[in-house]
């Protein structure tokens, strides 16, 4: 028999002897299998998907077979209408499942490297290696069409992948895409309301409308900016940090990253990071919820009273003062992360303060 070695880049050894034509043709046969098993074996990903689901933690991703990329792309372009931009001013995306994006991660002679852009399919803010090339990131699944949409396809596709997606999550993907109308007109706190009332501190434990000297900064549209509203999660909006961490984690800049998903885990990764239980002068004031043993999620208070306007960042989508779940009522009195609807994020953690105007995380 050849001997397969380690250095792919030689011909195989043949045996030495005399060789009949049947025995010589039988070996060729096994040469050209190997070699192409080796081919496939180095053959280059193409596309990731991720399932955008997660406010704090990272998303599932997996990656497309060759066969699989081929059979996407067909489902793309005969409705090409179902993409959308990753980021888009027109979607109003929420707590709990927003759909899935794809990303081209290599290059390569795939069946997505070859096809060319469908006429019309512009998307926002998009840079691309080529006029008629198809997008090489993008959002699928908010869009209606009139078959099985090609993100349904792929959440089938990732139930063969093996991913460690609980059933708990699986029945938020089965809730459909959460994705809001827009407010008649923008939804904003009140310019007059970003002021402190005092620079007095009250008593270690006080509650977070008692606390005069808090720090106020309705800059959700700094954090929506298209270079940092991917790469910035609920824990960096809540810190008022724009670290650019798409996961940041609390504890991890403290050197003690929550080891659990729980309000005990990730409150310890609080505490590292420096936040404690009482408000001081400049003090930031967030709330923390939890999706049990699955996923964090924070809240940060952005104006005084007597509205207490609170704001909120799910994922990597943009921020904003709406419940961002069912009807998306604007976050003011008499509604507050307390009673507010939150979706899956049934656990009410507690309010967190730090003296500072920006709380470093990673």
């Amino acid at each position: 028999m050849p001997h397969w070695g380690g250095n792919h880049n030689k011909p195989l050894a043949w045996p030495r002897g005399d060789l009949t034509r049947p025995a010589v043709k039988h070996l060729f046969r096994i040469q050209v299998k190997l070699f192409n098993c080796h081919a496939s074996m180095g053959e280059l990903t193409m596309l990731q998907v991720e399932i955008d689901v997660f406010s704090g933690m990272p998303n599932p991703t997996f990656e497309l077979t060759e066969k699989e990329e081929k059979i996407l792309v067909d489902r793309i372009l005969a409705e090409p209408k179902q993409i959308s931009a990753v980021t888009d001013t027109t979607e109003n995306f929420g707590l709990g499942y927003r759909g899935i994006i794809i990303r081209q991660i290599k290059s390569d002679t795939g069946a997505w490297s070859k096809e060319k852009r469908p006429k019309g399919l512009i998307l926002p803010n998009e840079t691309v290696l080529r006029p008629d090339a198809l997008p090489a990131e993008f959002r699928l699944g908010s869009k209606t069409v009139k078959t099985e949409s090609a993100a349904d396809w792929l959440l089938k596709i990732s139930e063969k992948k093996h991913l460690a997606i609980s059933d708990d999550v699986r029945d938020v993907f089965n809730e459909g895409v959460h994705i809001l109308p827009h407010a008649r007109e923008a939804v904003e706190p009140p310019a007059d309301a970003l002021e402190s009332k005092g620079l007095h501190v009250v008593p270690k434990g006080a509650t977070w409308w008692a606390c005069g000297s808090a720090y106020y900064s309705a800059n959700a549209w700094l954090f929506n900016r298209p270079e940092y509203v991917t790469r910035n999660n609920c824990y960096c909006f809540a810190s008022n940090h724009l670290a650019n961490v798409r996961y940041a984690l609390p504890g991890r800049r403290g050197g003690r990253p929550a080891t659990s998903i729980t309000c005990g885990g990730v409150i310890d990764g609080l505490r590292a990071d420096g936040w404690v239980d009482g408000c001081q002068v400049n003090t930031l004031t967030i709330v923390l919820v939890i999706w049990p043993n699955i996923d964090y999620h924070f809240y940060r208070v952005v104006t005084n009273g007597p509205d207490w306007w609170w704001g909120h960042k799910p994922g990597g989508t943009p921020a904003g003062y709406t419940e961002k779940h069912g009807s998306d009522r604007p976050l003011k009195q008499p509604l507050s992360p307390i009673n507010c609807d939150r979706g899956p994020y049934i656990h009410f953690c507690g309010y967190f303060y730090q003296n500072n105007n920006t709380a470093f995380v990673a």
